[in-house]
């Protein structure tokens, strides 16, 4: 009879949280660059982000949030000896997995972290010398597939509206027979619940 309660008790407890599920969009700036062991003088290349999300409460205090993000990243480096400067812009289908927890009573502060799957959806690099630009196509070249690690804050401005500051690591090199370099990329953002 206890076990029967307690099933009762939790299925009831659930069935109110889930009607505090919530759906969003998001969008905001990434300043993507490269981390690792082979990575010398890297510069941020600027890029943006957009997606939607679902948060759905596990308790008062945790959610759950998956995200479907469309995340253009990339580097930039310069050579300054021979005038050459480098540009790898790549785009990917990123899907986080978080956990926020609440941190305060008011409700308007927010940690959260999780793990992220992304796929790549482009690469290119754009070498340019003087006048000249060569743009070549690298995405044979990429691990198809990127396993990260999200944390971050956010910061809710109204029921609806909330500003996001993020980072990314990535743990899967970028390129399939390159060095150890990996995607890092810190993400500011807005996020916008219906």
């Amino acid at each position: 009879m206890k076990k029967i309660l307690v099933v009762v008790c939790l299925l009831i407890a659930s069935y109110s949280y889930a009607q505090d599920v919530k759906f969003g969009l998001k969008a905001g700036l990434n300043l993507a660059n490269t981390a690792g062991s082979d990575v010398e003088d890297n510069k941020i290349n600027t890029r943006f982000y957009f997606g939607g999300f679902v948060n759905a409460p596990i308790t008062e205090i945790v959610s759950f949030q998956p995200e479907l993000v469309i995340s253009m990243q990339g580097v930039k480096a310069d050579e300054n000896i021979s005038g050459m400067s480098a540009e790898i812009n790549t785009s990917y289908l990123n899907i986080p997995l978080l956990f926020k927890v609440r941190l305060d009573p008011a409700n308007t502060v927010h940690f959260y972290a999780g793990p992220q799957l992304g796929f790549v959806l482009k690469g290119e690099q754009e070498v340019e010398m003087g006048s000249t630009t060569n743009t070549e196509d690298i995405k044979e070249y990429m691990n198809k597939v990127d396993f990260g690690l999200n944390f971050g804050l956010s910061f809710n401005v109204s029921e609806e509206f909330a500003l996001d500051l993020r980072y990314n690591r990535g743990f899967t090199k970028i390129l399939e027979d390159g060095g150890k370099a990996f995607n890092s990329v810190i993400q500011l953002g807005a996020a916008y619940t219906f």
